[in-house]
């Protein structure tokens, strides 16, 4: 028997089966759903239906500050207006009757890594989960930290930029792949409607358009997806190239905040921008330079390496939390 592991992002939902070992099959996606309550409960019921002999029960991974006794989601993350303050496992009791964990997704990533990943035997260690924005989560004493109000690992409101009290120098808007996109649309003036996640980008432009230049000309009925911005940087687009290098100026004082604060053995990087071949290396060309410019010791310099799991972190550690509560 294994857990139905269910990884709710911001355009997709991963699932896969999930035993002891941490090994997944029937791996697959869905649409996030997003429109509402019912919506979220018929999600989880539809792989409920079509598991229901082969599991013992679900284990689902969230974005928001998470109570993990109770399921319920207090705030933040992309499904909050429509399941804030709601106690998970109970909105799903009469449609899934099997038990059912939740969890913050950040804080899987780093249950994850722990349990048998990159941090297994720290005593110490952190965890980015880069996806629609950052997630993450702290290990301390081989236990993930939840801290005041199930906040800990919020990593996506730490603020990067100094120069203005805004939101555009939020690590939510510089350091995943929304923020990435939305950001290459406005300097290559793209069609906001024709994207992954229209809806949200086109709310981020409500906000933030007057922050950069009025375009010239109606906007491009282009795609601008993760693999696409890579492509454009692998073939020198300028445009691409401004958004990754503010991505990576955001990551690195990112965890060298992290580092200061609780000086984890390692940082380990997970989430789907992880699979980039070129991201590490890049991020260390960037560190080094942060490093050298910042007059920052050897002894504060951060270890950075790749999940063992990479976009299926979240999945392993909700399965974990399921298994090890």
């Amino acid at each position: 028997m294994a857990c139905l592991s269910c990884d709710f992002g911001g355009s997709s939902v991963k699932y896969a089966l999930v035993g002891r070992d941490a090994g997944l099959t029937e791996a697959g996606l869905v649409p996030a759903p997003l429109s509402g309550r019912e919506a979220f409960v018929e999600t989880v019921g539809g792989l409920y239906d079509r598991f229901r002999d082969r599991i013992e029960g679900i284990a689902i991974s969230l974005p928001g500050m998470i109570d993990p006794e109770s399921g319920t989601l207090i705030a933040s993350g992309v499904y909050a207006p429509i399941l804030a303050g709601q106690a998970i496992p109970s909105l799903l009791r009469d449609r899934c009757p099997t038990r059912i964990i939740v969890e913050n997704d950040g804080k899987c990533g780093a249950l994850a890594e722990s349990w048998d990943g990159a941090l297994k035997g720290a005593e110490v260690g952190a965890v980015l989960v880069l996806g629609t924005a950052i997630g993450g989560g702290v290990i301390v004493g081989g236990n993930v930290l939840h801290g005041y109000g199930f906040s800990s690992g919020e990593f996506s409101f730490a603020m990067t930029n100094g120069d203005a009290y805004t939101p555009l120098n939020a690590v939510w808007m510089n350091g995943g792949t929304l923020g990435l996109t939305y950001k290459v649309c406005k300097y290559k003036n793209l069609d906001l409607s024709v994207q992954d996640a229209a809806g949200a980008l086109i709310k981020y432009d409500r906000l933030f358009r007057d922050a950069f230049p009025k375009p010239a000309g109606e906007p491009a009925p282009i795609r601008a997806d993760g693999r696409a911005i890579f492509r454009g940087l692998d073939e020198g687009d300028p445009d691409a190239e401004r958004a990754y290098r503010e991505f990576l100026r955001s990551l690195v004082i990112l965890i060298h905040n992290i580092q200061v604060t609780v000086a984890p053995e390692t940082v380990v990087l997970g989430g789907g921008l992880s699979r980039e071949k070129r991201l590490l290396p890049d991020l260390r060309g960037e560190q080094e330079a942060f490093w050298e410019a910042c007059m920052v010791p050897p002894a504060l310099r951060s270890r950075v390496v790749l999940s063992r799991y990479l976009r299926e972190c979240n999945l392993i550690g909700a399965a974990c939390h399921f298994y090890h509560p």
